[in-house]
């Protein structure tokens, strides 16, 4: 079963986690949701929707590897990955074993805090434009898909987004069947 890893911070945006977690669940990727926080408690979105994370960065275990490891956006929760030395160390381990390393919104400026494929094609939300271009070739795509990497620009795109991270970890059938199922054909 493939295994995705995903990462949240208070002021996440909620339909850029939520979309992309429940389409790779109705895929049956095993789905792991870690709080960069430093105590285990619920987190709040950007409207103020509290998700209770499975356990802490700090719980993983150091020799894990996901096939997949994806954050939301949302400017608060962006920035705290920029200053969070587990969000670089995630991020730099899984990228090197050639894991898919993914981002949407603001949060591709978190990839970039941390060098994370500097030089390939990015997008994000088109606020953050500035923060990327000269690291990468920015695209304003709704997902951009440049090797291992995958980036997305809004909650708006999070239904493309989620289908590309499925599509890239089940295969084209099985992406096909639950967007149909979710009558997004």
């Amino acid at each position: 079963m493939s295994k995705a890893l995903v990462l949240i911070a208070p002021g996440f945006e909620e339909i850029e986690f939520c979309v992309p977690v429940d389409i790779l669940r109705r895929g049956e990727v095993d789905v792991t949701i870690a709080s960069i926080l430093e105590k285990k408690c619920s987190v709040k979105s950007r409207n103020g929707i509290m998700v209770e994370p499975d356990c802490l960065v700090s719980d993983l275990p150091s020799d894990l590897l996901y096939d997949l490891v994806f954050v939301p956006g949302g400017l608060p929760c962006a920035e705290a990955f920029v200053e969070s030395k587990d969000f670089g160390e995630i991020y730099t381990k899984h990228n090197n074993a050639g894991k898919l390393v993914a981002a949407i919104c603001a949060s591709p400026m978190a990839l970039n805090a941390h060098g994370i494929n500097h030089g390939k094609k990015v997008t994000s939300y088109p606020a953050m434009q500035s923060k990327l271009e000269g690291n990468y070739q920015y695209c304003s795509d709704a997902v951009v898909v440049d090797g291992n990497m995958i980036t997305s620009r809004g909650p708006g795109t999070a239904f493309d987004f989620g289908f590309t991270l499925l599509e890239l970890l089940k295969g084209k059938e099985v992406k096909d069947k639950i967007a149909s199922g979710m009558l997004c054909s």
